[in-house]
C-alpha cells in the first residue's frame, strides 16, 4: 500500500535545479537598460520652454477644458428637461405649495416638516 499523504511532485526535481542556478541579466542588457535611463534623465534635466497661453486660454483652463464643458451642458440640458416635463411627485407638491393644499403634503411627509407648511406660502 502507498501513504496517500506522501506524494511526489515530479516537477520538484527541476523546480529545485532552477531555484539552485543564480540568474543574472546580461551584460548588453545592461548597457541598453543603462542608456536609456542616460536619455531620460537628460530629458528632464533639460530646461523646458516656456509657453505662454493665449488670453482665451486662461479661462478655458480655469473651467476644466472640454470635460467640463460637456458636463455643464448636460447638466444644463437635464434642468430643461426636468423643467419642461416635470415628475408627477414634483406637479403635486409644487402645486400643494402654492395653493395650499396640506393634504398631499401629507403623502410626501418625510420628517422634514412639509406638513407644518398648512396655509400655503
Amino acid at each position: 500500500m502507498t501513504d496517500a499523504t506522501k506524494k511526489t511532485d515530479p516537477l520538484a526535481a527541476d523546480f529545485a535545479a532552477l531555484k539552485d542556478q543564480a540568474t543574472r541579466p546580461g551584460d548588453d542588457l545592461m548597457a541598453r537598460v543603462l542608456a536609456d535611463a542616460d536619455v531620460e534623465q537628460a530629458a528632464f534635466l533639460a530646461p523646458q520652454a516656456l509657453v505662454r497661453e493665449p488670453a482665451r486660454g486662461r479661462f478655458w483652463a480655469m473651467i476644466g477644458g472640454w470635460p467640463s464643458m460637456a458636463g455643464l451642458a448636460t447638466a444644463g440640458i437635464a434642468g430643461v428637461w426636468i423643467g419642461m416635463a416635470q415628475p408627477a411627485m414634483l406637479v403635486a407638491g409644487s402645486e400643494a405649495l402654492l395653493y395650499g393644499d396640506t393634504g398631499v403634503l401629507d403623502a410626501f411627509d418625510t420628517g422634514l416638516g412639509l406638513s407644518g407648511l398648512e396655509g400655503g406660502l
